[in-house]
């Protein structure tokens, strides 16, 4: 397990506050754990839902993607925090840490992926690639694994502060902004992308 000391991310008090105060407010209040169909066609969202909205990222439900066991710890490409840790990070200020940006849209793409169904043709299957931008032809699926190897590889996992777009990535350098750009469309709206996501809750 990484110590949350030395994974290039503290949670400030400012953003405990700022959490304390989005759920004061009643940002996702309310919201029920989702299960079964209505979770598979639950549209894609951003870092900041999955922040504000703890009851239905729970770690019995769609967190639990990330523990090993579904246990209260997740981890994320070599840094491992507790559900409410993550909710922090999701909501902390990046201070230019383009792997924290990354990770943001990385996390957020994960669990967006588990609540589309296994077979999602025209948005995750049967051959359904982006029709946009810098990653045109390949699949959602594609993009976020590479996306995941650029964080693996950047200063993320080792607790320093990746202060560049380029990575080396097995002897190549890879420029994130456009794997993070393409996440962020993602989760933001898929249609963006060429890509038919159905969904229930627009």
């Amino acid at each position: 397990m990484t110590d949350d000391t030395n994974d290039g991310f503290r949670p400030t008090r400012r953003s405990v506050l700022r959490l304390g105060a989005m759920s004061a407010l009643g940002i996702g209040i309310g919201i029920p754990a989702v299960s079964g169909s209505v979770a598979a066609t639950m549209c894609p969202k951003t870092p900041g839902y999955w922040a504000n909205n703890p009851d239905y990222s729970s770690p019995t439900d769609n967190w639990a993607v990330l523990g090993p066991n579904g246990d209260s710890n997740y981890a994320l490409r070599g840094v491992t925090m507790t559900h409410d840790e993550w909710r922090e990070f999701l909501v902390a200020p990046t201070k230019g840490d383009k792997a924290n940006i990354m990770a943001k849209h990385y996390l957020a793409i994960v669990l967006n992926l588990r609540n589309r169904p296994g077979d999602d043709p025209g948005c995750t299957s049967d051959g359904a690639t982006i029709q946009y931008g810098d990653y045109a032809s390949y699949t959602i699926e594609e993009v976020k694994n590479m996306a995941g190897n650029w964080l693996g590889n950047s200063a993320w996992s080792n607790g320093g502060k990746q202060k560049s777009w380029y990575v080396s990535v097995g002897g190549d350098m890879v420029d994130g902004e456009p794997l993070k750009d393409t996440l962020d469309a993602f989760n933001n709206d898929p249609g963006s992308l060429g890509l038919d996501c159905p969904c229930n809750d627009r």
